[in-house]
């Protein structure tokens, strides 16, 4: 019988496993997998994605939605699987979903333990062997095989060791670079971004619909809209979140030029603010400055936006000149503030980097120099945006590294 084995009990390692046991057991091929996983349980940091809800796929998943240089690379996966196939696929196991406007999709219960149920039971159900609360922390290349931690030999071996975030102990990188496997410089994505800016310290916890466009060397490169929250010397929400992939390998490169720019009104141009503004002033409706910007945004942002354009909230509305309201508009706008880098691992959703794509076949995952050696998830040079996408990724190149080790095994 034919051994394979899975190194990484996440989303990727499970799924890989139940779909390799799945298709091998159809098939009639002799396989048999063992699953390992260095903590006490399997898939731990499953049942926080989503805010404990997990947003397991995105039905309007396409390249675009990754990192530039892994679009190439990851169209066969995402082609052989998309979305509607990873529903298909955990409708098999019994998990039905939901999606929201945006296509993100979750389950129907709305619990990520759900999904952690569905492939765990299946792994059981199918005879994987899923051993828990062991480390594999070295593996070597031996007589065609795999050998791993000096005793244990395998056929196949599948790397699914995820990423760095919110993770305490790593060793993805060790592993593959021991098997000769290159792996770029790493960085934390969807992760909250850092500001040397006093500006958020007065919004401590307050949250404004915005539009964010980052800037690196003073050009706009990425924009993204959404709901930002404050809090001391940093931004976060999705929208902010988004930014930090292209920030984190801005900043990899040696680049030190980073700023945003804060659209908080960005269902107006800066012409019809202005003349809103000039409306209130005319009209008495305002006749403090505090209250100007009131129905306009929350209250905290528009006391914080005065300060910035130099005005007093206790002034009357009456003392602003017409270059006041374009001072006010301008902050309102486009308020630049500097970005000195992002948080750490810690707070990460995903890792950006890992292992280098063109060390392997994109049809198959396998590795172009080590035969049998697939590597699939986060593990590999390839991050998405918030919203589903980096699951779908683990799911997708799960089934395919599966299906091509099941079409290999006689």
């Amino acid at each position: 019988m034919r051994q394979m084995a899975i190194i990484g009990g996440g989303a990727a390692g499970l799924c890989c496993a139940c779909e390799a046991a799945h298709l091998a057991k159809k098939q009639k091929k002799a396989l048999q997998i063992t699953l390992f996983e260095a903590q006490n349980r399997v898939g731990k940091k499953l049942l926080v994605t989503g805010n404990g809800r997990c947003n397991l796929t995105n039905l309007q998943t396409n390249a675009e939605d990754y990192n530039e240089n892994a679009r190439d690379f990851i169209t066969p996966a995402l082609t052989r699987f998309p979305p509607q196939s990873t529903l298909a696929f955990f409708e098999r196991l019994g998990l039905f979903t939901h999606a929201d406007a945006a296509g993100r999709v979750y389950p129907l219960s709305n619990q990520a333990a759900g999904v952690l149920d569905a492939l765990r039971l299946e792994a059981a159900r199918l005879g994987v062997q899923v051993r828990t609360e062991t480390r594999v922390t070295a593996v070597k290349r031996q007589n065609g095989a795999f050998l791993l931690n000096g005793k244990e030999r395998f056929d196949v071996l599948v790397l699914a060791c995820g990423g760095k975030a919110a993770v305490k102990d790593y060793n993805g990188d060790a592993l593959l670079r021991a098997l000769g496997v290159p792996f770029t410089a790493t960085a934390p994505s969807l992760v909250k971004l850092t500001t040397t800016s006093d500006f958020p310290k007065a919004l401590k916890g307050v949250r404004a619909v915005a539009t964010l466009r980052l800037l690196l060397c003073g050009k706009a490169v990425a924009e993204e809209a959404g709901e930002l929250q404050f809090s001391e010397g940093v931004l976060s929400g999705i929208c902010a979140m988004n930014l930090s992939a292209k920030l984190g390998r801005f900043f990899a490169k040696g680049g030190t030029d980073a700023a945003v720019q804060i659209d908080f009104v960005p269902s107006m141009t800066s012409e019809a603010l202005l003349q809103t503004l000039r409306q209130l002033c005319a009209s008495g409706q305002r006749t403090l400055n505090e209250h100007l910007l009131s129905g306009l945004l929350p209250k905290q942002v528009g006391l914080a936006l005065l300060k910035q354009a130099n005005l007093s909230p206790a002034k009357p509305t009456a003392s602003l000149s017409g270059e006041n309201l374009e001072a006010l508009v301008r902050v309102c706008k486009a308020l630049r503030l500097p970005v000195s880098g992002t948080k750490g691992y810690a707070d990460a959703q995903v890792m950006l980097g890992g292992a280098r794509l063109d060390a392997f076949f994109p049809q198959t995952l396998e590795a172009k120099a080590v035969p049998q050696l697939y590597c699939i998830g986060e593990l590999l040079d390839v991050d998405g945006l918030c919203g589903g996408f980096n699951l779908q990724w683990a799911f997708a190149s799960a089934r395919l590294c599966a299906a091509a080790v099941v079409e290999g095994t006689p």
